[in-house]
C-alpha cells in the first residue's frame, strides 16, 4: 500500500442517523468532480453495520481513486463510523469524512518538502470541505498524524490535537486551541481559523 496523505473532519450524529452527514459529502464531491457512478452506487449501498471492533466500514471505503482532470491528481473518498462499542471514551457515534492522496504526489521523499502545488491544492479541498461540515476542524494529516486530531478532540489531549500540517477550525472550537504550541501559527478568516505547522507547512507568498 503506498503512503498516504488525509484531508478529514468528523462530525457527531444522532445515534445511526448517518443520512444527513453523508450527504453533505455528496455535496463536496459533487462540487469538485468527483461524483461518479462507482461513488453513487457506494453511497447507495451504504449499510448500518456495527463490527465487532466497533467500527462501520461503509461500503464508500471500497471506491477506487478517482482521477481529477481539474485537479491532475487521484482522491480517494473515504467515510467510516465510529460507535460507542469502540471503546469508554466513545459516548457518541461519529462519522469520519475524508479525502485520501497518496503522498507521493503532494511531497518530495528526497527533502520531504510538498510540493508548490500542495498548498494550492489543499487549501482548495480543505475550504470546500469547510462548505458542509462545522462541527469539527478540516484537517490535512500524514499517515503518523491520521485519526489523532480526532483522538485529541474525544479525550481533550492536548498532545493529539495538533496532529496536523494545515486545517481550517471553526470558531465554536476556540478554547479547546487556545493553547498553541510554538511551532503553529493561526490567522482568524471569515470562517473560522486557519493554522499550519510552520515546521513543515512552508508555504511560499503568492507573487
Amino acid at each position: 500500500m503506498p503512503e498516504l496523505n488525509q484531508i478529514q473532519t468528523y462530525e457527531k450524529i444522532n445515534d445511526s442517523d448517518y443520512k444527513p452527514t453523508i450527504e453533505c459529502f455528496s455535496r463536496v464531491l459533487h462540487n469538485i468532480g468527483l461524483w461518479t457512478k462507482e461513488v453513487e452506487n457506494a453511497f447507495e449501498r451504504f449499510e448500518w453495520e456495527v463490527e465487532d471492533d466497533g467500527f462501520v466500514y461503509s461500503s464508500i471505503t471500497q471506491v477506487s481513486p478517482i482521477f481529477s482532470e481539474v485537479l491532475n491528481v487521484e482522491i480517494r473518498p473515504w467515510v467510516m463510523v465510529y460507535t460507542i462499542k469502540i471503546d469508554d471514551a466513545f459516548k457518541d457515534y461519529w462519522i469520519s469524512c475524508e479525502f485520501l492522496i497518496e503522498t507521493e504526489k503532494l511531497r518530495s521523499f528526497e527533502n520531504g518538502e510538498f510540493y508548490d502545488t500542495t498548498y494550492q491544492l489543499v487549501k482548495f479541498l480543505t475550504s470546500e470541505m469547510q462548505k458542509e461540515f462545522k462541527q469539527t476542524g478540516i484537517y490535512f494529516t500524514d499517515e503518523v498524524q491520521d485519526g489523532k486530531d480526532f483522538n485529541g478532540i474525544i479525550n481533550n489531549d492536548s498532545m493529539k490535537l495538533w496532529q496536523f500540517d494545515y486545517a481550517l477550525i471553526p470558531f465554536t472550537l476556540e478554547n479547546l486551541y487556545n493553547d498553541k504550541p510554538k511551532n503553529y501559527s493561526i490567522r482568524k478568516s471569515e470562517n473560522g481559523f486557519e493554522v499550519w505547522n510552520i515546521d513543515r507547512w512552508k508555504e511560499k507568498p503568492s507573487r
